[in-house]
């Protein structure tokens, strides 16, 4: 058994403990960073009244959004970029290439097939190389690359385009969620008309002025309106869960619209003076996108006339060759050349390459006459809509007038006991028909009017 002097032992247990001091302080030390995180992540965050504060999402905001954090959006954007760079890979084909090669390696040769036999001992053999490549004559390599900077501009114009595709998305989901909030409030309404209905035909039947029959029809009036309140509820819900995923809003978050953006659009003239033809040409992106396919496929066309003709090559390079690696015994080599290449035959490659891109050249033409005439139709029947459906909103505000102006002499009627309730049930009927047809009448306006503000690409000025 070992033994420890004692003075050794006096010098140990001081150093003991106070190692065991300071490794309970670690520990105390680290226990209290769990618990401050601890804490911290459960009670620290954000509020909860915070997250679920209302966002408040007017028209421009709306467009704003979309440019920034509709998914759609964004995942066309790195596609661009995708585009973008295999244009610079196209770009490095035409570029001088360098590169270091270095390599050891030992062989055994053997010689005398039909003679005697000789055999060379093995040997060592090391090299290195620094060596370039350049494409002086490659005219397929050129129009590669054009193409594939025609390719980027052409998805630039397509990413516009799918950018006021999506505003005009969000758009009409922005106008149709105010269409059913102000539709539900309106049915809101109307089930407290029927039920003041209601209770006037119970006291005229506790009265005796009227019959049990007067009552039930009151009451059959406020079950339907109950359950068409609960659906346009839902549809409320539903349209707000759907404009909240296209600008990826937390689907919990509660909107707050500009609840005046249906009924406070400009009239009609006010959008019209930018309807200018050549300013439409230049304001849809999709005709600038087609016009760069055709000429892409103009230039695909006269590039397979390019194969035809020989590429010429500039190959060097230059290095030490030695046995063996870091030995300090090395020979300088180099080498540098030219190579050039004719094509005899490719087997019909070239020509069904050319016939191809005189295939695409005439779609395009084709697809160009084609959106032409779709613009040009979209543009005029926009307008058509438009005016027709904003001289509807006066003739909705005058059956809106007479709605109220029936109820009240149903009412009266009814009050002096001269009618049943049948008289204003069917006019608050009519009524409720009317407050639907006045909303609707702005709703499909608003429609109309994105309708031609995206036929003359100038979705954002919906406003103007």
């Amino acid at each position: 058994m070992i033994k420890v002097k004692q003075p050794i032992l006096n010098n140990y247990y001081p150093a003991m403990y106070q190692q065991d001091k300071t490794f309970t302080r670690f520990i105390v030390l680290l226990a209290s960073v769990f618990v401050t995180l601890f804490v911290t992540t459960s009670y620290g965050s954000s509020p909860i009244s915070a997250s679920n504060d209302p966002v408040l999402l007017k028209v421009d905001d709306l467009i704003k959004r979309v440019k920034t954090h509709n998914l759609n959006r964004l995942i066309n954007k790195e596609s661009v970029r995708r585009v973008l760079e295999q244009t610079y890979h196209r770009r490095a084909a035409l570029l001088p290439r360098f590169s270091l090669s270095v390599d050891q390696s030992r062989q055994k040769l053997t010689r005398g097939l039909f003679s005697d036999v000789i055999n060379v001992p093995p040997f060592n053999s090391s090299g290195s190389r620094l060596e370039a490549s350049f494409a002086l004559i490659n005219y397929q390599l050129y129009a590669d690359y054009r193409i594939a900077k025609l390719d980027h501009a052409v998805a630039e114009k397509d990413s516009l385009t799918l950018t006021d595709d999506y505003i005009e998305q969000a758009l009409f989901l922005y106008f149709t969620h105010l269409r059913d909030l102000r539709s539900a409030e309106i049915i809101s309404h109307n089930l407290e008309r029927e039920q003041l209905l209601l209770e006037l035909a119970a006291k005229q039947f506790s009265a005796g002025v009227v019959v049990k029959i007067d009552v039930t029809r009151a009451e059959v009036r406020v079950a339907s309106i109950r359950r068409a309140l609960m659906e346009a509820r839902i549809t409320a819900e539903s349209s707000a869960i759907e404009l909240k995923s296209l600008l990826d809003l937390d689907l919990e978050k509660v909107l707050n619209l500009d609840v005046q953006a249906l009924e406070d659009m400009n009239p009609p003239q006010t959008i019209k003076r930018l309807a200018d033809i050549d300013l439409v040409l230049k304001s849809r992106t999709e005709i600038s996108s087609k016009l760069l396919l055709i000429e892409q496929a103009k230039l695909a066309k006269r590039a397979s006339n390019w194969q035809r003709l020989p590429t010429v090559d500039f190959l060097a390079n230059w290095g030490y060759d030695t046995d063996e690696v870091f030995n300090g015994e090395h020979g300088e080599a180099w080498f540098f050349g030219l190579r050039a290449t004719v094509p005899l035959w490719e087997g019909g490659r070239i020509a069904a390459g050319k016939r191809y891109a005189s295939a695409t050249l005439r779609q395009n033409e084709y697809e160009m006459r084609n959106l032409l005439n779709q613009i040009d139709r979209e543009y005029k029947i926009s307008i058509m809509q438009m005016d027709s459906r904003y001289a509807q909103i006066e003739i909705a505000q005058d059956e809106l007038r007479l709605g109220h102006h029936e109820v009240e002499l149903a009412l009266v009627r009814y009050q002096d006991g001269l009618a049943d309730n049948r008289e204003l049930i069917d006019a608050q009927k009519r009524l409720a028909e009317a407050e639907s047809s006045h909303l609707n009448a702005h709703y499909m306006y608003c429609l109309s009017r994105l309708a031609f503000a995206r036929s003359i690409g100038l979705v954002e000025k919906i406003l103007d």
